[in-house]
């Protein structure tokens, strides 16, 4: 009885040392570490640019029917260029009838309006860029369904957006 239990402990001591030689062994770590890292950025606000340049105004009547104003759209001011690229549109704000009429060139191409309004331009922000732009407006009283004159201020909206490119 006494051998019986001898031969116990060792059993229960063999496994005990090869349990503790297979976990010294096997690349396990019973440790704990810590890291702690301070992390420091400074940035800057990215500034967008786009400058509408035009002249004051043009004005048209029944003898003077067709009237031009020229403008420039630019990505850039007398400091900076645009730190951004942009989308932007041109809008033609008006409470006139069918009596006036309009057209839009970018140069000798004519810009397609749907409801006095382009589609989306893009301008990028690497270098200045300009685009020029001639709004043509076409007065036709015989359109005029009042009979009399429009007195009538014509408004142009650059709106702007910020490029996902």
């Amino acid at each position: 009885m006494i051998l019986i239990n001898i031969d116990r402990k060792r059993i229960i001591l063999v496994i005990f040392l090869c349990i503790f030689i297979a976990a010294v062994f096997s690349g396990y770590c019973f440790a704990k570490y810590e890291i702690e890292k301070n992390i420091k950025s400074s940035s800057k606000v990215a500034t967008p640019v786009l400058e509408v340049k035009g002249k004051e105004t043009t004005k048209i009547s029944a003898i003077n029917t067709v009237g031009y104003y020229d403008f420039i759209v630019k990505n850039y001011n007398e400091s900076k260029i645009s730190d951004v690229p942009q989308n932007y549109y041109i809008e033609i704000n008006s409470n006139c009838d069918n009596s006036i009429s309009f057209e839009l060139y970018k140069g000798d191409e004519i810009i397609n309006l749907s409801n006095n309004r382009t589609s989306d331009i893009f301008i990028p922000n690497i270098q200045q860029i300009e685009h020029s732009y001639r709004l043509k407006v076409t007065y036709n009283k015989l359109n005029n369904n009042l009979g009399n004159d429009i007195l009538e201020d014509i408004q142009l909206i650059v709106h702007s957006e910020q490029s996902i490119n």
